[in-house]
């Protein structure tokens, strides 16, 4: 994963006044500098070596705007952890839904930041959402990749976005690595490696990979608006104490005819959510 990242705006008084998400600071500094073997090393075993830290994020990644869920699935989490602590937790079946939607948000923010840092689209408005909600819709084969699904989706989970993005990347890279040579006895097998389980135990990789999506997602402005993206007033942001360098994410290259898609959209069917903005902490 590298990328080419342009230095984040400086915040303004409004931006100044965000909200942060409640995770433990690691108790040293977390530098990655080699992300197979850092991957390989923690998925050769199941061991949950930062269970506050990975309870505490996958409850926002969960339950970003329903306080009292959060609580309550950070509860069950733990009485997992202790009743099988040498094992990854079972996966309720409730998360299957919750998981096909985190893929949603992943390609809608990897498409935004894919769009920003290419330069495309400049003399239309330059990247937006609804962009990115217009390619995933046109190139998704799956059931509810409507666009109104897809805004839906994006307005339930998008102030944890950048961490959903993240966990979603590295599982893929982790799928990738497993296809080619298994993790071992004691690792994860290929069909166990879902972004949940990289939150559980990789919490760390997740939080650095995330704050390269958190600083680019406030820093696209789309044409003719003052707020960023994501929205610096709801996004649940990562502590700066959390002891973790960032980690540079893969900037793709839009594809020849995504650009054709975006070039033949409509300037009065470009889609708006449904859904209001949810403010809940």
């Amino acid at each position: 994963m590298t990328s080419n990242l342009t230095m984040p705006n400086m915040l303004t008084p409004k931006e100044a006044a965000y909200r942060e998400m409640e995770i433990p600071g690691f108790p040293r500094k977390i530098e990655i500098a080699d992300l197979r073997k850092f991957i390989r090393t923690r998925l050769s075993q199941t061991a949950v070596l930062w269970p506050e830290q990975a309870i505490r994020l996958l409850g926002y990644m969960c339950y970003p705007n329903d306080k009292k869920a959060r609580e309550d699935f950070v509860l069950t989490l733990r009485s997992w952890r202790e009743a099988s602590e040498d094992a990854p937790p079972t996966i309720p079946g409730k998360l299957g839904r919750i998981q096909k939607d985190w893929l949603r948000v992943a390609d809608i923010l990897h498409l935004l930041c894919d769009l920003a840092e290419g330069r495309h689209q400049a003399r239309r408005g330059g990247p937006s959402v609804g962009k990115a909600i217009t390619l995933v819709e046109v190139n998704a084969k799956s059931w509810g990749t409507k666009a109104s699904s897809l805004w839906r989706i994006w307005s339930t989970y998008k102030n944890v976005a950048h961490v959903i993005a993240a966990a979603t990347l590295i599982c893929a890279e982790a799928r990738n690595m497993s296809r080619n040579q298994p993790f071992g006895p004691l690792g994860l097998s290929v069909n166990q490696i879902i972004s949940f389980q990289m939150a559980m135990l990789m919490p760390d990789l997740v939080l650095a990979v995330a704050l390269e999506f958190e600083r680019l997602g406030l820093s696209v402005v789309p044409h003719a608006r003052t707020e960023p993206a994501l929205d610096p007033e709801t996004l649940w942001r990562i502590p700066p104490d959390i002891n973790v360098a960032p980690f540079p994410i893969l900037i793709r290259k839009i594809r020849a005819q995504d650009l054709h898609v975006l070039n033949n959209r409509r300037a009065g069917h470009r889609g708006k959510a449904k859904v209001p903005k949810t403010t809940h902490r």
